[in-house]
């Protein structure tokens, strides 16, 4: 019997209650709460991708001090991110096959026992070249399961409206801890202790992100028969994700991208004093935290300040803008503050270059919360995983054939090749289901 036929014989003064079923109160109570269960994931992650850009700084220094070979810098760098071309796919079979809370905790708490190690090894003079690239690699394979185990864990903790706003306040915690982890990580360095300390802070991260995810409480959710075979599992989401028009495009979209926009990061080092010193001279006391890259450090860390605070406004563009052009306008904003940058011939270019820093957290933010609405509960994981996958398989590629071509032709004309690449990309999604699709509408979970 509906709520109203019930009103109706107990009172006529019911009768304005046009056949109205009664509120289903577990919703309601999961809806209104989801704002505080987020909390714990974004404090946890908040403080453990601090302890990211930490190591983003420490450990290309140690191998440095270790060996001061080129070569052995780049087999670090190899290390780290090869697992999410080898493990990127099959993470997300087991991600949907198993509960994902104790695959997260059980990661963080790994990757604090292989930076302790480290410290270890440091702080005992110890450590050997190998021992960093066993570390690089193993700590690179627990954050491909981790970083696509939180992506799916997300829709069984907050509610479906609320997931743009956590996505947001994630980006926000990357965009700061990029803009605070590597000073840090030089301070550790120089004048905190050295080495040991700054793979035991790492360590303590971990830590931590592991303790805020033990109070996290997550929705039942929908998982992948056990009985499925692997390989039929494993093709299923693949087959998912580039049969939906708008999740295969955004995947594409973020690959050509991170392909022709690599380069740039990795050459940022380089092209800040070659262009855009223009007699600036950064303060002294800089030297202590970034050493004889006090201009770079300055540089990055007001770049990300900016990117900040226009992620800042994250949530309130993705409620007035469709996810789709969310995504095509950060491309823009990436691509178009780089190139002001790139022609700015002055250190102030970090602010154009923060709005395209701006535009990469709106990139993100809008993927990410399509992938979570789009993809059926019971293959999240593997949607996720895959598109993840995809996405940044092209870095590496990207990084070296930069750094190959700026040798022959300069970097100039890599940074312009690199910003046409990614605005080009935008303009060509314009053609798309994602701009021309109507809004993202959710799974029904």
């Amino acid at each position: 019997m509906l709520w109203s036929d019930q009103c109706l014989e107990q009172s006529v003064s019911c009768r304005w209650m046009p056949f109205v079923q009664p509120p289903d109160l577990s919703t309601l109570r999961y809806v209104s709460g989801s704002r505080h269960r987020a909390r714990p994931i974004v404090w946890g992650q908040a403080v453990s991708l601090l302890g990211d850009y930490i190591a983003y700084v420490t450990m290309p220094l140690f191998i440095v001090h270790l060996t001061g070979r080129g070569l052995d810098l780049g087999l670090t760098a190899a290390a780290e991110t090869l697992p999410t071309l080898l493990f990127g796919f099959t993470a997300g079979v087991y991600l949907d096959r198993f509960a994902i809370k104790p695959i997260l905790i059980s990661s963080d708490m790994l990757r604090a026992i292989i930076f302790g190690l480290l410290a270890f090894a440091a702080a005992t003079d110890a450590a050997l070249p190998w021992m960093v690239f066993l570390a690089a690699f193993i700590v690179g394979s627990l954050a491909t399961f981790f970083n696509s185990g939180l992506e799916t864990l997300l829709p069984s903790v907050v509610s479906e409206d609320h997931l743009v706003v956590v996505n947001s306040k994630l980006a926000l915690a990357r965009t700061v801890a990029f803009a605070l982890g590597p000073a840090l990580g030089g301070i550790l360095i120089s004048v905190g202790g050295g080495f040991p300390v700054a793979f035991s802070v790492n360590a303590a991260t971990f830590v931590i992100s592991a303790f805020f995810l033990v109070g996290v409480r997550v929705r039942a959710r929908v998982e992948m028969s056990e009985g499925e075979p692997f390989l039929d599992a494993l093709r299923a989401g693949i087959r998912f994700l580039f049969e939906h028009p708008q999740l295969r495009w955004v995947t594409i979209g973020a690959a050509v991208a991170n392909l022709v926009f690599a380069p740039l990061e990795a050459l940022l080092p380089l092209f800040i004093p070659e262009y855009l010193d223009a007699g600036f001279t950064p303060p002294s006391f800089l030297d202590s935290v970034f050493a004889d890259a006090a201009l770079v450090g300055l540089f990055i860390g007001l770049q990300a300040a900016i990117g900040s605070a226009m992620i800042f406004f994250g949530p309130r563009i993705a409620r007035r803008a469709h996810l789709g052009r969310m995504f095509v306008a950060g491309l823009l904003l990436f691509g178009g503050g780089f190139a002001l940058m790139a022609f700015s011939n002055s250190f102030w270019g970090f602010i154009p270059a923060g709005i395209g820093v701006g535009g990469v957290g709106y990139a993100n933010i809008a993927i990410v919360t399509m992938r979570q609405r789009l993809a059926p509960p019971d293959m999240l994981g593997r949607v996720v995983a895959a598109s993840r996958t995809i996405s940044w398989s092209l870095i590496p590629l990207g990084a070296a054939l930069g750094g190959a071509l700026s040798d022959a032709v300069g970097l100039f004309p890599v940074y312009m090749f690199g910003v046409a690449g990614v605005v080009g990309t935008a303009l060509l999604t314009t053609r798309t289901r994602v701009w021309s699709g109507t809004e993202i509408a959710a799974v029904q979970r």
